[in-house]
C-alpha cells in the first residue's frame, strides 16, 4: 500500500500531467485548495469518498490510485542507453527557437516532441539522441522525472530557461521560455534533419492532439501503464509513425544474402537470362 506522502506526489504528478491547477483539481474532490495542497504535500490523509472522486477523474481504479509505484515495476525497467544530459538540453533550447513562440507548445507539447524526436533517432539511426527514457502514461509518453527534472532545474538556475504557468484556452499551460540558444556544435547534420522533421510534422497540434496521436505509436500502445518504454518497439512502428521502411529493408536484406550464396554471375547466364 501507498504511503500518505507518495500518494500526495502521486497525485499532484497527475494533476500536473493534465495541466490542472490545485484550484481546479480541488473542485473536482468538493475540497478547498488548502486542502489538497496538503494532501500533496503528504500532510493530510485522503478519504475513501475523496478517493473515489479522484480516480474517476484520473480514469483509473482506486487501486491504481493506491498502488506503489516501485512495487509495480515503475522505472524499474532501463533501456542500455547513456542518458545525455547536454544534449537534452540543446534539443529543448532547439525545439523553443524553432517554435516555442506557438501558443499550443505548452509542457505537454514539448514531452510529446522530445519523445518522438528520440524514438524517430533510435528507428532511423539505432541510438536515441538524448538517451532519455519515457514512461508510458495514461496522456501519452512523458519523460522519466528524475533525469528530465534535473536537467530543467539547472537550465533555470543557469538563466537558460524560464517556466511558467498561463491559462491557454480556459486551461492551465506551463510554458517554457527559452533564454539563450543553442550550442551549434551540440548537433550534427542529420539529427538536426530528425528535429526539424518532428517540429514540422508535429509542432501545430494542441496538446489533446499531441497527445491522441502519440496514443497510436507503437512503442506506447505495447507498454504497459506506468512502465519504461522500451526503444525496440519502434521497430513495430507503422504509418504515419514509421520513418523506416522497415520490410522494404528485410527484403533487400534478404535479397542480399541470397546473391551471396549464388556466387558471381557468369556471362553465360547473363546473355541467357538477358534474352529471355
Amino acid at each position: 500500500m501507498i504511503s500518505q506522502k507518495k500518494l500526495g506526489e502521486k497525485i499532484k504528478n497527475w494533476r500536473e500531467q493534465r495541466e490542472m491547477s490545485q484550484e481546479q483539481f480541488a473542485k473536482v474532490v468538493d475540497l478547498g485548495r488548502v486542502a489538497v495542497s496538503e494532501i500533496e504535500r503528504g500532510n493530510r490523509g485522503v478519504s475513501a469518498l475523496e478517493l473515489q472522486k479522484a480516480a474517476k477523474f484520473f480514469n483509473v481504479s482506486v487501486d491504481a490510485l493506491l498502488a506503489d509505484e516501485k512495487a509495480t515495476g515503475f522505472s524499474e525497467i532501463k533501456n542500455d542507453f547513456k542518458f545525455d544530459s547536454e544534449k537534452l538540453k540543446n534539443v529543448i533550447l532547439y525545439i523553443l527557437e524553432k517554435c516555442g513562440g506557438k501558443p499550443n507548445v505548452g509542457e505537454t507539447v514539448l514531452y510529446k516532441l522530445l519523445y518522438f524526436v528520440d524514438f524517430d533517432s533510435f528507428e532511423i539511426f539505432g541510438k536515441p539522441l538524448t538517451g532519455l527514457n519515457y514512461v508510458n502514461r495514461q496522456f501519452g509518453p512523458v519523460p522519466a522525472t528524475k533525469e528530465y527534472l534535473a536537467t530543467v532545474e539547472m537550465m533555470v538556475k543557469n538563466e537558460q530557461l524560464k517556466i511558467f504557468p498561463q491559462i491557454y484556452f480556459g486551461l492551465n499551460q506551463k510554458r517554457y521560455i527559452a533564454l539563450t540558444n543553442h550550442n551549434d556544435d551540440a548537433f550534427n547534420v542529420k539529427e538536426i534533419k530528425i528535429i526539424d522533421s518532428v517540429i514540422s510534422r508535429l509542432a501545430d497540434m494542441s496538446a489533446k492532439q499531441i497527445e491522441e496521436y502519440a496514443h497510436g505509436d507503437a512503442p506506447w500502445k505495447f507498454t504497459e501503464d506506468k512502465q519504461i518504454i522500451p526503444y525496440d518497439l519502434a521497430f513495430d512502428r507503422a504509418s504515419p509513425y514509421a520513418q523506416v521502411d522497415h520490410e522494404a529493408e528485410w527484403q533487400d536484406a534478404a535479397g542480399s544474402d541470397t546473391l551471396k550464396h549464388l556466387g558471381k554471375q557468369s556471362k553465360e547466364e547473363y546473355d541467357y537470362y538477358k534474352n529471355l
